[in-house]
């Protein structure tokens, strides 16, 4: 219960309410006159009460209220109350920003108050709970709390982005994603192996060079070094010859490096595309299970940019990113211990800007991961925009857009290119003032001391001058390469996470883990209190009842918008409803398996889609399996045929993507056949005729009803001349069902169905 004000529980006992035995308080936030207040409804096992503050001026109202407290301000609260059993039922009407509250109070319609969208579920519960309280019933959390509340991450607040999976974007673990990330590379352990030993290779040879070029060749070869022959135990050698010696083997260990490189390369180039295509494949089969309700709230543009690019950062970085760290970050430790063994003085002054550098790219990073989203987000904008030009170019050029589409595409271009400049200029201002600085400033400050060293005799040898300053030198790359990986890394994860996001998506309606799964199914249907809507406190469907026999024809009629799609799509669970049951032979849709399902629905909808490839191939889609001559059999009952032969290469024509090539109405009956291909035993007709002419939708009416005998069909249409032989017909009007019986009887009833009738009489009258 929300906590009371003690002005509130004295006014509530002065007229005989005990705050304690309030069950439910539902707040509302507009007084009548359309200004925000505060309020709230209270019922208890008897009473229902109205508090009312009164609207405030001068005052600014917040989410939530007027952050003011009542009893301070000296706000004086109205209060209604009505005995529960005069309190017959309670009502919504929605409207565009809320809704208004009517109660049927001793037989009279009240209004009690109004409120906006955020109260919207405080009411709805307050309607449910009404009846339940009456019937002495008692409330349970869910129904005084909801059955979905927002959820919030505990550290930073934010609402997560997925209810399900309650994970935050901004403080989930980059390192469980990193370790998730790996294992996508285990089945190629020994090839990872072999790219390891490459790498230690490689390091163990960029160290010997410098060695082997600077104490070697000067302090040791060409100083004639007595010492150094005798080490080597090779009496009677010639120093020429030793020379000849220290350049070959030079020359080889370069060469062993490029061959290394070489195998390292082979490696990457056999691992790199099977990791890529595990990755979308992954991702592809994720998004082929999640409802229909995840690609209404996304653009086509957005999803692919997910699918393609971000798996090619992903392993790039490893590939090209990971061994290479363990690589470079080998070199700088034995560098290091070398450079400290030949040299301290000169060690230290190398090294001691190495921490600095190491600190600093690491606290880029959180700044990177918000630079890197930011690009992320312009270009998939980008994408989007180019996907939704390039499909609806006919749109585009009949309204003559060219110029307007262009403008946008230049702004989301811009986008894109400040978005990309803004990651450069911070990593070239870091790369260009830090490490160009600190590289240079330590190989300068590395000469600088040891020509001191050296003229002051303090026994430095400049072989081992040169070889240090080489080291410096050689230190340049993994230094460089340090400074990326923590970039590059940042760029992956922020990849990585968007991935993760869509594989690890739940989807809304998804599959029992034990499904029922019948081996036949008859076709009846039954829906009982159906409640649904696409948006919250906005249901399209209100408390829709009926029941079809198997075998017969249902009409379904309706204003545009009405609901009638929605409903149907229910059926085939593309949607699952919020409340009620939809039962298929008995049995609950929600318990029934996809592949059951499904695959005894055939949907003929209004919106087609003509998939790239042969006309034979788009009307097979349900049927891969089927031969020819069941293909063409379909098409003729659809009255496809005539057309299709009418092609270039007959039923194998490729059909360009969306179908571009044909009309609508060749588009519809090639539709038309792939549902009477599929041999459904429910079968769904949304506006199955809508887009073709009079002399075709008679003959598609011909094929249609020989079709439909011993099938349930569910039959939409516009056209009510259509509908004339259903066996049963439903008018749905605002979402609910309000008229249903056969023809005749909803003409005699004179009621929608008949004035729907006259409509469209006139209509055709005129266009006579």
């Amino acid at each position: 219960m929300t906590e009371m004000l003690e002005k509130e529980r004295k006014l509530l006992e002065r007229y005989g309410l005990v705050p304690e035995d309030i069950v439910y308080t539902a707040r509302f936030d507009v007084a009548e006159d359309y200004r925000f207040t505060d309020g709230m409804i209270l019922l208890t096992a008897e009473k229902m009460a109205v508090l009312l503050y009164p609207p405030v001026s001068g005052r600014d109202y917040y989410f939530g209220g007027y952050r003011t407290n009542p009893e301070e301000a000296g706000w004086e609260p109205a209060l209604q109350i009505y005995d529960l059993a005069e309190v017959e039922s309670l009502g919504i009407i929605r409207e565009l920003t809320g809704g208004v509250l009517f109660g049927r109070i001793s037989g009279v319609e009240t209004r009690l108050c109004r409120f906006t969208n955020s109260h919207m579920g405080e009411m709805e519960r307050l309607t449910d709970n009404l009846e339940k309280v009456k019937k002495k019933e008692t409330l349970t959390k869910e129904d005084i709390e909801g059955k979905q509340r927002i959820e919030r991450c505990p550290k930073c607040g934010t609402i997560y982005p997925d209810q399900q999976r309650r994970i935050c974007p901004k403080c989930m673990d980059r390192k469980s994603i990193f370790a998730r990330l790996a294992s996508y590379f285990l089945k190629f352990k020994g090839r990872l192996v072999v790219m390891a030993l490459c790498f230690v290779g490689t390091a163990v040879l960029n160290l010997v060079y410098p060695y082997l070029s600077g104490t070697i060749l000067y302090d040791k070869v060409l100083s004639r070094n007595t010492e150094f022959m005798e080490f080597l135990q090779i009496p009677g050698m010639k120093f020429g010859v030793l020379l000849l010696v220290v350049v070959v083997t030079m020359a080889v260990s370069k060469i062993l490096m490029q061959l290394l490189g070489i195998i390292h390369g082979t490696i990457t180039a056999t691992i790199v595309p099977d990791v890529v295509a595990r990755i979308k494949q992954e991702v592809f089969q994720s998004m082929g299970k999640l409802s229909i309700s995840f690609y209404n709230g996304r653009q086509t543009g957005g999803l692919m940019t997910r699918v393609l690019d971000d798996a090619g950062e992903i392993t790039s970085f490893f590939i090209d990113g990971v061994p290479y760290f363990f690589s470079n970050a080998l070199t700088i430790i034995v560098t290091a211990v070398i450079m400290i063994r030949l040299n301290w003085q000169l060690a230290v002054i190398a090294l001691i800007l190495l921490p600095v550098l190491t600190f600093t790219s690491y606290k880029m990073m959180p700044r990177l991961w918000h630079m890197y989203g930011r690009r992320h987000r312009a270009n998939r904008s980008l994408n989007s925009q180019m996907n939704d030009n390039i499909t609806g170019a006919r749109v585009v050029k009949a309204f003559g857009q060219e110029e307007q589409e262009m403008s946008r595409f230049h702004h989301r271009n811009d986008n894109v290119r400040k978005a990309e400049l803004d990651v450069a200029k911070y990593e070239i201002r870091f790369y260009s003032v830090l490490y160009s600085l600190v590289e240079n400033l330590t190989s300068f400050m590395v000469w600088g001391l040891g020509a001191i060293l050296i003229l002051n005799d303090s026994g430095l040898e400049f072989g081992v001058l040169i070889t240090i300053t080489g080291y410096v030198t050689q230190l340049q790359g993994p230094l460089d390469f340090m400074s990326r990986v923590f970039r590059w890394w940042t760029n992956s994860m922020n990849s990585a996470q968007r991935i993760f996001e869509i594989i690890d998506a739940q989807p809304e309606v998804a599959e029992r883990l034990d499904p029922v799964r019948p081996e036949k199914i008859r076709g009846e249907i039954e829906m009982r209190h159906v409640t649904f809507g696409y948006e919250k406190h906005k249901p399209v469907l209100k408390d829709v009842s009926f029941h079809i026999e198997a075998g017969k024809v249902l009409g379904i009629v309706g204003r545009s918008g009405a609901g009638k799609s929605t409903l149907v799509n229910l059926i085939s669970r593309l949607y699952d409803v919020q409340e009620g049951e939809i039962y298929i032979d008995g049995i609950n849709v929600r318990d029934m398996g996809f592949r059951e399902l499904r695959k005894n629905i055939a949907m003929v909808s209004q919106e087609t889609y003509i998939f790239m490839g042969t006309a034979a191939e788009n009307i097979a889609y349900a049927r891969p399996d089927a031969t020819r001559a069941e293909i063409i059999a379909a098409a003729k009952q659809a009255s496809a045929h005539d057309f299709i032969c009418k092609m270039p290469d007959g039923y194998d024509t490729v059909i360009g993507s969306s179908g571009r090539t044909l009309s609508g109405g060749e588009k519809q009956r090639i539709s038309i056949a792939r549902a009477i291909l599929a041999d459904p035993r429910i079968l769904i007709l949304d506006e199955a005729t809508a887009a073709v002419d009079t002399e075709t939708e008679l003959a598609i009416q011909e094929s249609l009803e020989k079709l439909v005998k011993g099938r349930t069909t569910l039959s939409i249409a516009h056209r009510l001349s259509t509908l004339r032989n259903a066996d049963r017909l439903i008018v749905i009007d605002d979402g609910k069902i309000t008229e249903q019986g056969t023809h005749q009887e909803l003409a005699d009833l004179k009621g929608t169905y008949f004035k729907l009738m006259e409509l469209q009489t006139k209509a055709l009258a005129l266009r006579e």
